[in-house]
C-alpha cells in the first residue's frame, strides 16, 4: 500500500513541476503498478517421492521389527527347544528377514544425500540374518546329529542381528535440511507405533 502511495506521490509532484515550468506537459509512461506479496507462513508441501521413499525405508525396517516382536510374544515362555521349534523359528525368521530385503531392494534411488548407503548397508544386514537362518535350517532338517542342532542355535543367533544392532534407518543419513526434516515429519510409517 505504501508503494502505490509513493508512486502517486511522485506523479503528482512530476506534474506539478511540468506544469509550473510553462512547458507543455508530454505524455509519460503510466505508472508501473507494484503489487507486494507478503511471505508465505505455511511452509511447501514436502516433496511426494522423499515421503514416499522414507516411507519405504521405515516400512521395512519397523516391519520386520514389529513382525519379529510378534512372533517372538507367539512364542510360549519356557517352550522347550526342539528341532521342529527351531526349524520352524528359523524358517520364519528367514521368510521375515527375505521381506525386508525384498521391500528395501524395491526401492528406487534415494532423494536424501546418504540413502542409498544408508539402504544398501540395510539390505546387507537383512540379508546376513535371512541367508542364515535359511543355512541353518537347510543343515538343522538335513541332519539329526547334535552338531547341527548346536549349528542352527548358532543361526539363530546370527539371524538376529538385524535387531540386536543399530536399527536408526537414518543414522547415517544426512536428514538436516527443513525438507527432509518436512518429509520424514509427513513419512506415516516413520512414525513410532504405526
Amino acid at each position: 500500500m505504501k508503494t502505490k502511495i509513493l508512486l502517486a506521490s511522485l506523479v503528482g509532484a512530476l506534474f506539478a513541476v511540468t506544469a509550473c515550468s510553462g512547458e507543455a506537459p508530454q505524455a509519460s509512461p503510466a505508472p508501473a503498478t507494484v503489487t507486494v506479496t507478503p511471505p508465505s507462513s505455511a511452509p511447501n508441501k514436502p516433496d511426494a517421492k522423499t515421503v514416499a521413499w522414507l516411507d519405504g525405508i521405515c516400512g521395512a525396517v519397523f516391519g520386520y521389527m514389529k513382525a519379529n516382536n510378534d512372533l517372538a510374544s507367539k512364542q510360549q515362555s519356557g517352550t522347550e527347544l526342539t528341532r521342529k521349534w527351531l526349524s520352524e523359528d528359523l524358517g520364519a525368521r528367514a521368510g521375515l528377514a527375505g521381506k525386508a530385503v525384498d521391500e528395501l531392494t524395491a526401492l528406487p534411488s534415494s532423494p536424501i544425500p546418504g540413502g542409498d548407503e544408508a539402504k544398501k548397508s540395510m539390505v546387507d544386514r537383512f540379508a546376513a540374518s535371512r541367508d542364515a537362518a535359511a543355512e541353518g535350517k537347510r543343515k538343522l532338517d538335513a541332519s539329526k546329529s547334535q552338531a547341527a542342532m548346536d549349528a542352527g542355535l548358532k543361526a539363530l543367533d546370527a539371524a538376529q542381528k538385524p535387531l540386536t544392532e543399530n536399527t536408526d534407518p537414518f543414522a547415517s543419513m544426512k536428514m538436516d535440511s527443513p525438507e527432509i526434516k518436512a518429509a520424514a515429519a509427513e513419512a506415516k510409517k516413520c512414525v513410532p507405533g504405526s
